[in-house]
């Protein structure tokens, strides 16, 4: 009898092994989950980034969806009825099936007790989590880059993260934090502000375009360009609660980007500023449309 029991007790040993092999999600594969599941690795987002796109929503409910649907790597909206709502994506249509664009994606890893650790899309999902009709507990599509859920503790699983710059161990004034100091959700009231962040964002194609080093990790980009940034330019002589100021503010940003050397090295990135993608002279063009087409709907998103 006892070996009856024993051998029942083993072959339920490897029914739950199999299970749970099963049910962990493995790289490269794509899966839906609520934004509330997603544990940030980064403390802190640009505050106006979103700003801007909700400003953008507001004024184009379609976009949205749009947002939405190339998100989960469908590629754009396809048909958005009167009455459609994110919550239900029967309601409206995307041009393609789901993962079709995986590049597109936002991207998880795996960490100790299956938890999904949010490794790029911190503004794009923090803007949901902000839209009026989305919220915490939309779901998304994700897709899978690494499985660290083997990591015997946490401990190991942050410095796995370290090792493979998954994680932005910075606060909004570019102080060193550790990882238990990253909020456990997205969103204005969790994550913190990073002004420089911001401000590095909107001068992108103006001072700088995509890096071509395979080397630069494309999510903390704006980051390195801000520490350095952090160290040049007084934010205090602006007034970036009006759009003037806001703009002079941009514009100081783009000015001193393009004045380093393409070989000089961007604070304490590692990374010369033509590795991370810097211009030798500014795109006025450029730098005018964000002026025209960008700062306004921030100030006005702020002050709703």
């Amino acid at each position: 009898m006892r070996m009856h029991s024993w051998w029942w007790a083993l072959l339920l040993c490897a029914v739950s092994v199999q299970v749970q092999a099963f049910s962990t999600p493995q790289p490269g594969q794509v899966i839906d989950v609520a934004l509330e599941q997603l544990h940030p690795t980064q403390a802190v987002i640009g505050f106006d980034q979103i700003h801007y796109k909700l400003g953008v929503f507001a004024e184009s409910p379609k976009q949205v969806f749009d947002e939405y649907c190339e998100t989960n790597g469908q590629g754009g909206a396809d048909k958005v009825p009167k009455g459609a709502d994110l919550h239900k994506p029967d309601s409206f249509t995307c041009k393609d099936p789901v993962g079709t664009h995986p590049a597109d994606m936002k991207t998880v890893v795996v960490g100790p007790a299956g938890q999904l650790y949010l490794t790029d899309g911190h503004h794009s999902f923090s803007t949901l989590w902000e839209q009026p009709g989305a919220g915490a507990k939309l779901k998304m599509w994700v897709r899978v880059t690494d499985n660290f859920s083997d990591s015997p503790d946490l401990a190991t699983f942050w410095k796995r993260m370290e090792q493979g710059r998954k994680v932005w161990l910075k606060d909004g004034q570019g102080n060193a934090i550790t990882p238990e100091q990253i909020p456990a959700h997205l969103g204005f009231k969790s994550l913190g502000d990073d002004m420089f962040r911001s401000l590095v964002y909107f001068s992108r194609k103006a001072s700088y375009g995509k890096p071509t080093s395979g080397a630069v990790v494309p999510e903390f980009l704006e980051f390195y360009w801000g520490g350095w940034l952090r160290t040049q330019i007084d934010l205090g002589a602006f007034n970036l609660n009006k759009q003037g100021g806001y703009e002079d503010a941009i514009g100081a940003v783009a000015k001193r980007m393009v004045s380093l050397a393409p070989d000089a090295v961007v604070g304490d990135s590692g990374f010369s500023a033509q590795q991370l993608g810097g211009f030798t002279s500014l795109d006025r063009k450029e730098l005018n449309d964000t002026f025209k087409k960008k700062v306004p709907y921030v100030i006005d998103s702020r002050n709703k």
